[in-house]
């Protein structure tokens, strides 16, 4: 989650299957270090749809992450 100009203020947020936004650092297991999001445990109610946000609002680069277990 970056782009040339700016690689700070960046999150990886996502929508729970109950409709709540939850951010990379509320997952369980998950964490955000900069710009990157890592989830060092995965259960399948990670699956859902993950996306790059930055400070102003903006959603960038959505993608579909299914966890199989």
């Amino acid at each position: 989650c970056e782009d040339q100009s700016n690689s700070t203020g960046w999150r990886v947020r996502r929508y729970t299957d109950g409709g709540w936004l939850e951010d990379c650092s509320s997952l369980y297991r998950g964490s955000q270090t900069g710009s990157t999001c890592t989830i060092s445990f995965t259960i399948t109610s990670h699956t859902g749809v993950y996306w790059c946000e930055s400070e102003s609002g903006e959603k960038y680069h959505p993608v579909n992450i299914t966890v199989h277990c």
